[in-house]
């Protein structure tokens, strides 16, 4: 009986730890992108492409205003610190957006997320030639309580690699 009894004791244990084990991130993927409807979609590309438009109008504190702070530890959203809006404000005035196109947008995560522009901060004189005044812009839209906001993506976050 007491075999029993302990045979039952390790399974449980053995149970309980093997569901309490942490999600690997391609589960967590699988799981957040199996949750999101078009709904998400259009809502994520469409705050984008708005934040995108404002700075093509050289509208940036209105696109600033689009853009939060995503805190990884805790979840959240925040609006942008001076500093943060000083920098930023700095990188839109250095590349102003003369002409964008979409590179690509991928969902992984509630808090890691891909949208990527090609942005052409200057005009050719002679548009039949290539433009070398282009850069790089990507953001990382979060999905918090339900709503989606347009962060920017930074070099500590994850990208999508099989989109590099």
């Amino acid at each position: 009986m007491k075999k029993l009894f302990y045979s039952f004791a390790v399974l449980a244990i053995f149970c309980c730890v093997w569901s309490c084990k942490e999600k690997t991130r391609e589960q967590r993927v699988k799981e957040f992108q199996t949750e999101l409807t078009e709904a998400d979609s259009t809502q994520m590309l469409s705050l984008c492409d708005q934040c995108m438009e404002l700075l093509k109008a050289g509208k940036i504190d209105q696109a600033l205003d689009m853009i939060y702070y995503y805190d990884e530890e805790k979840h959240d959203v925040t609006e942008l610190t001076d500093a943060f809006r000083n920098s930023y404000r700095h990188m839109f005035e250095m590349f102003p957006v003369y002409e964008y196109e979409r590179s690509y947008y991928s969902f992984q995560l509630e808090g890691c997320n891909d949208v990527k522009y090609e942005v052409t901060f200057d005009a050719m004189e002679d548009p039949s030639e290539p433009n070398p005044y282009k850069t790089s812009f990507m953001f990382n839209p979060v999905k918090v309580d339900g709503q989606w906001y347009v962060t920017m993506k930074t070099a500590t976050q994850d990208i999508d690699e099989s989109r590099r």
